[in-house]
């Protein structure tokens, strides 16, 4: 019998991932990682912008993984378009983050205006200057990724696509880089990570 997967505060089967963070749980990583010297009210939005948008994530990691797990043996947790649905929101879910974060260190560094808008290779410099410096974790290539299966929300210009967006909301192209972003962001204060979150590499073993 297929294992099952509950969204739940419960942990007393071994056999079932059990979601266990709550938006609050995130908010000392986020205030320990956001530039401590950026404009307070805007901080204080995307905080709670972003804690929210994190544990959204894990409950999207927490019926992705569970589903890669049971390929091949017959015994589905999600209906095949539910998993590809999810790995598209996670992808999107990961950019908002990857953009708060990435903005928050532009804004920061070039002072000025918190409200004016960041570009996108504005903010996607300064957060792999910030957390990949080295390119060791391929940080920048991830976002570059996420960000293709981002845009794949926007329906307007379909004549000038080779293929159709559903086969590339898989496993390996869209929730792997997402994920890897995501775990190579959470090394810099890893100390304030929930200990309870799936969103760390133990989870993809």
């Amino acid at each position: 019998m297929a294992k099952k997967f509950y969204l739940d505060e419960m942990h007393d089967e071994a056999d079932r991932w059990h979601c266990a963070s709550y938006a609050s749980d995130w908010e000392g990583w986020l205030k320990a990682t956001i530039p401590r010297d950026w404009d307070r009210e805007v901080k204080r939005r995307l905080v709670s912008n972003l804690k929210h948008t994190l544990v959204g994530l894990e409950m999207k990691a927490g019926l992705i993984l569970p589903q890669k797990a049971t390929w091949n043996t017959g015994r589905s947790v999600l209906f095949e378009p539910y998993f590809q649905v999810m790995t598209f929101e996670f992808c999107v879910g990961t950019f908002s983050v990857c953009e708060g974060l990435g903005s928050a260190f532009h804004l920061a560094a070039t002072g000025g205006d918190a409200e004016r808008r960041v570009g996108v290779d504005q903010w996607k410099a300064a957060l792999v200057a910030h957390f990949d410096p080295t390119h060791e974790h391929g940080l920048e290539q991830n976002v570059t990724q996420v960000k293709v299966i981002r845009d794949k929300m926007h329906q307007d210009r379909l004549g000038a696509r080779e293929d159709i967006d559903w086969h590339d909301f898989g496993y390996d192209g869209a929730f792997l880089p997402a994920k890897q972003a995501l775990e190579c962001i959470l090394t810099t204060n890893s100390d304030k990570v929930p200990d309870t979150t799936n969103l760390i590499d133990e989870w993809t073993e």
